[in-house]
């Protein structure tokens, strides 16, 4: 089987920088202090297993903490009612917070405008943006959202991993219904920059195999792009899971999610070249 690898591969910036910095507070802390992790750092569950093997315990709420310690925030962030609530407790908040997330939520708490979040519903980093708003914010995941909002001036922020085509149409609907909109951040340009991979080399592939959870928005994202461009598209999280009908093409594209480590999305490739369908 051949394999071609599509351009921008392995760890983002902001998840490389929340693995290590989440690597070294637990290398430091372990055996000597509690450590909490506020919810799964990055949206892969080999880097989560791998961190909680060292020490550790998953918190969603202060109601959780059984002593004093550290608390290490995800990468999708935090609520600021949550990391209050967690300070409250006496424990030392280590913020591995990507910074484009932690842009959103500055913009988020500054607006002067009523704020639109358009983003996935239920997905972490809406949630922090959400509870990042000094008075109630909407989130708008679907254009069809916008019916319960009232003609006026908002400001919209973005996840960072959300559907580029989605967020047009919701933008498109609101010029529609009169509903004006001030857009103050984009998509994570590491989220664009693995789905134009993903578009650079559909041409030369029959299918693609996506690496990575199927719980990251930003790998479903590519798994949607490939499958728009007209591609069969499948998702394996490792070299395990890879479907069976994946093996019945003659040449993959392969491309990862922005939490996937390099050395997982090299299995799946090798795996992939291994197999002689003939």
């Amino acid at each position: 089987m051949k394999v071609i690898m599509a351009p921008a591969l392995g760890f983002c910036k902001g998840v490389d920088n929340a693995v290590r910095k989440a690597e070294i507070a637990v290398e430091e802390r372990r055996g000597k202090e509690n450590i909490y992790f506020f919810g799964n750092i990055v949206h892969n569950n080999k880097v989560v297993d791998s961190l909680l093997s060292k020490g550790g315990k998953v918190v969603f709420s202060p109601d959780e903490v059984d002593g004093p310690g550290c608390l290490i925030v995800r990468a999708h962030g935090i609520t600021d009612s949550l990391r209050s609530g967690f300070e409250a407790k006496g424990l030392e908040i280590i913020d591995c917070t990507c910074p484009v997330v932690l842009r959103g939520q500055s913009l988020v708490r500054e607006s002067e405008k009523p704020v639109l979040i358009l983003g996935y519903k239920g997905h972490s980093e809406v949630d922090s943006l959400f509870g990042s708003a000094p008075h109630n914010a909407i989130v708008i995941s679907e254009p069809e959202d916008l019916d319960r909002v009232e003609k006026g001036s908002y400001r919209a922020v973005v996840q960072t991993t959300f559907s580029i085509s989605r967020m047009e149409k919701i933008l498109e609907k609101a010029r529609e219904k009169g509903i004006e909109i001030d857009k103050a951040n984009s998509i994570c340009l590491a989220s664009v920059s693995r789905r134009n991979g993903v578009r650079r080399i559909a041409d030369e592939v029959e299918a693609f195999v996506v690496v990575g959870s199927s719980h990251s928005a930003n790998t479903r994202e590519l798994v949607e792009t490939a499958s728009r461009l007209g591609k069969p598209s499948f998702l394996a999280e490792d070299c395990e899971s890879i479907p069976d009908e994946v093996f019945s093409y003659g040449i993959i594209g392969l491309t990862a999610g922005a939490s996937t480590p390099y050395e997982e999305y090299i299995k799946v490739k090798e795996r992939l070249e291994s197999y002689d369908n003939g």
